[in-house]
């Protein structure tokens, strides 16, 4: 079981000029043969429309398209709670670094399992053991 975020999902469908995207696809292609088994807070959803809506010349007919094929990449998305949020709260505090992006690396805490971003940014700010570029999968 592996965490991804946004920042590998969103390679998937915007594949011109992306960094890692083999990387990428293979963490797809093993999840497609039922290899690897891919997590994500279910903010991953609203992240990918934002992206889609608001940082691409997508039409909206485009974007709904991406998000239907992401749901069929069967991704399993983990909701919301209250717990998730709180520590993620407390994830951020003490990293600086945004709730949003705690989520993913404390569902991956909480799932014993490694959590694949290409955001180096945070990886460089928490250093924590289990959060990996997503480039060394």
């Amino acid at each position: 079981m592996v965490v991804i975020d946004t920042s590998v999902a969103y390679k998937w469908f915007s594949k011109e000029n992306e960094e890692d995207l083999s990387s990428a696809m293979k963490l797809l292609d093993r999840q497609l043969k039922k290899r690897e088994m891919l997590i994500a807070p279910d903010i991953i959803l609203y992240e990918l429309a934002n992206a889609w809506a608001t940082k691409t010349n997508l039409t909206l007919d485009q974007a709904k398209t991406f998000m239907r094929d992401f749901t069929l990449t069967e991704v399993k998305t983990e909701p919301i709670t209250i717990e998730l949020v709180n520590d993620s709260m407390i994830f951020s505090k003490k990293y600086r670094v945004s709730v949003y992006d705690a989520s993913y690396a404390i569902l991956a805490q909480k799932r014993k399992c490694t959590y694949y971003t290409a955001d180096s940014k945070f990886i460089n700010r928490v250093n924590l053991p289990f959060i990996k570029h997503l480039k060394d999968y």
